[in-house]
């Protein structure tokens, strides 16, 4: 197959959906939850990070990044909207996590890091909820976006799929 992504992006895809389950799988207030809520920081840090990381490789490998036959202006502009919505989300839903975490306590430590967070919003009840919500459009947008893959590979039997894996066999 000629038609594939470069590795480091590929790497770069896989890592970020790793990261998105664990921060969606252990949600909830960081401050009550433990290690959980530990991991769900460090994750939603480390997207947050990844974000623009990721923005680098694909302006690094924009050359190299497959084309890929739209069928129709409708799914051209489909394509656009989900793809801006998921790097959208990678930057807003972390900095939304950030300002609930701050509205929650005045102290959080990572490992033994002290996280810096904004007084300013302390107590503001509907940030946590704002989060949560973003995150639950971003898991939404992540299943279309999952989706359209699965429906590239066994309905349109074109090679989406198969250019963001790793065993390029066809």
């Amino acid at each position: 197959m000629e038609n594939i992504y470069p590795k480091p992006i590929i790497i770069m895809h896989w890592i970020t959906f790793f990261l998105v389950a664990t921060v969606y799988l252990t949600g909830g207030n960081p401050t009550t939850t433990g290690l959980l809520g530990q991991i769900h920081v460090i994750g939603g840090i480390s997207i947050f990070i990844l974000f623009f990381i990721r923005l680098v490789f694909v302006f690094v490998y924009k050359k190299s990044i497959p084309q890929n036959k739209i069928i129709n202006q409708y799914q051209k502009n489909l394509f656009k909207i989900v793809r801006f919505s998921l790097y959208l989300s990678l930057c807003v839903v972390p900095i939304a996590g950030w300002l609930a975490l701050s509205s929650f306590t005045d102290n959080f430590k990572v490992s033994f890091l002290n996280l810096p967070l904004l007084s300013s919003v302390r107590d503001v009840q509907y940030i946590g909820e704002l989060h949560e919500l973003l995150g639950n459009a971003f898991i939404a947008i992540v299943g279309l976006h999952a989706s359209a893959a699965l429906m590239h590979h066994f309905i349109f039997k074109d090679n989406v799929l198969k250019s963001m894996l790793f065993n390029r066999n066809k």
